[in-house]
């Protein structure tokens, strides 16, 4: 677009008013789109004085600013006796993040950790192995696509039932109402605000795209018999529904911008950027005093908590912190020749949503191609209004939630997402094919179509795993990535429930409104599948083994639970067991994944984790 006008002449001289126009118009857009996300937004670096000063002791000290760790420093903060240092690997989030529609653009920069898992038998040879993870201020709520999905009542009585006391759903709700913000009055008054609150300082939102292709989606899922439901975070949890963003305004509301903005100003919070954590120092009594870090890949520091140190770093992160400072898997810790202080299983009890994608051509008769005047004009309106495509998720903004084992339970097991692209965004289909690490036989097979048709990806996403998998150290260099294994399919039952959830998925094909699009199934062409009956189990068995990825949600690994479960990691107040000072909160203490997005239920776990950390220490503060 730089260069669209590069060889055409120019008009003639202007007397003056023309350049002054052209002028202002541009200056307003530069200020517009430094509006998105000016410096002085964001918190403060204290790194930048501590380097000149030292570091003075804290009374705690919270490892990672992601989806827990923002509402932790926030929470703690509160009480102004208490002095808070947070340490983030990343920086602030670069404007993309702050745009709703550009979540991939994200993806394979200084952003995110960019993490692989490894080769096994279960690997989709097709997907890649890449593992996004946000490396900046708000952790992946920076660069996720924005959804707010709690999961529902059972997920969290399980938890409960699994030896949590006050984990039942009764006891979180209130935690989830008490980040929330939701700016839907039809769902925040509903039940008379028993699901929903518009206090808190995390703001959601119902955003219609009012997309043609969206609404003709929801036909097609009610024409299969999925009654459309306002708000799956209520009393139904099954049906099609328009999801509830973390949006503000047009922009994302991600962990950093609510919880962490709005403290930036406390003197007792102070918050350092690139600040790689190490490791932690443990003594033989358990007892955790320090945290070791790298800031900004130049200089070492140990600063020490008088009260606790709170691991937040995230599912992958938090175990390689803990197995570094020997607590972790004896056999495994003694291998790599680090002394072990704690024999805990961290690490194992991995899971996440796997997922497949089906592509579909559609309109190859009708669609028009978009234009680089359709983006100019979408981008203008979005930086001046904050308004129109970028300003939303297009028609990812449906999901479809369903059980493939019982239609009349109201506990999904599935559910479908369509990502709609229009004819002609062929750098866009690229972009998100390469970010996730598809490969070039994927990447070609969608390029031909979108330069022919409009395009939806349809990814299918198993929300009950039972397959779990582990994370291991690669070697005790803490720079050094982790090993990660999430063993996707490893249990029959996962293939059994793809397998129904495909079968379901190919009658959407056959509805009113899919038809009304000329709706066609594209196949990655898979030699090793192509040979099986067309359509068969066998083909879609070996589809998934080689399409199965990532759905980004993966939780577990340092675990929740009584010391009659051999697995467990933390107890239910998220302290580690056998240690002084040490908790963990965030989505790696997880016992089962709940059958909604992690955005939300991370942030709980913070509110919740956060009021342990008072009760302990004996400040009540705000509720």
């Amino acid at each position: 677009m730089s260069n669209c006008c590069i060889n055409l002449p120019c008009a003639n001289t202007s007397i003056g008013t023309v350049n002054q126009y052209i002028s202002t118009l541009f200056n307003t857009l530069m200020v517009a789109q430094c509006s998105l996300s000016p410096p002085d937004y964001w918190p403060p670096d204290y790194g930048d004085i501590a380097i000149k000063r030292g570091f003075q002791e804290y009374d705690f000290i919270i490892v990672g600013a992601g989806a827990a760790g923002s509402v932790v420093a926030n929470r703690l903060s509160e009480n102004p006796n208490w002095n808070i240092l947070l340490l983030d690997a990343g920086g602030d989030p670069p404007i993309e993040s702050v745009v709703p529609a550009f979540p991939f653009e994200i993806l394979k920069t200084q952003y995110d950790w960019q993490y692989s898992i490894e080769n096994t038998d279960t690997l989709g040879l097709y997907s890649g192995n890449y593992w996004p993870r946000g490396k900046m201020l708000g952790g992946s709520t920076s660069l996720n696509f924005l959804i707010y999905a709690r999961g529902n009542e059972r997920d969290y009585n399980h938890w409960e039932q699994l030896g949590n006391p006050t984990w039942g759903f009764n006891d979180v709700l209130k935690y989830f109402k008490k980040s929330e913000n939701n700016m839907y009055p039809e769902i925040a008054n509903a039940f008379g605000g028993y699901y929903h609150s518009t206090k808190g300082l995390l703001s959601v939102e119902l955003v219609n795209s009012s997309l043609p292709l969206s609404a003709d989606i929801r036909m097609a899922a009610e024409e299969l018999g999925f009654n459309y439901v306002l708000d799956l975070n209520a009393v139904k949890h099954v049906g099609v529904t328009i999801q509830q963003l973390t949006i503000r305004s047009g922009k994302r509301e991600s962990a950093a911008t609510a919880f962490l903005v709005s403290a930036k100003d406390r003197p007792n919070l102070h918050i350092v950027k690139h600040a790689h954590v190490e490791n932690l120092e443990i003594d033989r009594n358990g007892v955790v005093s320090r945290v070791k870090f790298n800031l900004r890949g130049e200089k070492e520091f140990t600063v020490r908590a008088r009260k606790e140190v709170i691991l937040s770093a995230g599912t992958i992160n938090t175990p390689q912190i803990l197995m570094l400072s020997g607590i972790g898997p004896r056999t495994h810790l003694e291998q790599l020749q680090i002394p072990v202080i704690r024999d805990l299983q961290i690490g194992k009890n991995l899971h996440d949503y796997p997922y497949i994608f089906m592509l579909l051509k559609l309109d190859k008769n009708t669609a028009v191609e978009i234009t680089v005047n359709d983006l100019i004009q979408g981008y203008y309106l979005y930086l001046t209004q904050h308004t129109g495509p970028f300003s939303n998720i297009g028609t990812f903004e449906n999901v479809v939630n369903f059980n493939s084992r019982d239609p009349f339970s109201n506990y999904p097991d599935f559910q479908y997402y369509h990502i709609g692209y229009q004819r002609g965004q062929v750098s866009d289909v690229i972009t998100f094919f390469n970010g996730l690490g598809y490969n070039d036989i994927v990447i070609n097979i969608a390029v031909d179509v979108i330069k022919e048709a409009n395009m939806v990806i349809v990814p299918l996403v198993l929300l009950d795993p039972q397959s779990r998998g582990k994370i291991l150290l690669r070697g005790k260099e803490p720079v050094l990535k982790p090993k990660i294994y999430p063993n996707y399919l490893r249990t029959p039952s996962d293939m059994q429930t793809f397998l129904r959830a495909i079968r379901l998925y190919l009658r959407f094909l056959n509805t009113v409104a899919f038809r009304k699009h000329e709706a066609e199934l594209v196949l990655i062409p898979m030699p090793e599948c192509d040979v099986l009956e067309s359509d068969s189990d066998e083909y879609w068995v070996c589809y998934t083994r080689n399409m199965v990825a990532t759905a980004l949600h993966p939780c577990g690994t340092a675990k929740m639970g009584p010391d009659s479960d051999p697995d467990s990691v933390v107890d239910y107040r998220l302290k580690v067991k056998r240690t002084t000072g040490l908790r963990v909160i965030d989505a790696s203490i997880i016992p089962k994944i709940p059958s909604g997005n992690l955005q939300a239920p991370t942030m709980m776990i913070g509110e919740k984790g956060a009021d342990f950390v008072k009760e302990d220490w004996g400040f009540i503060g705000k509720n």
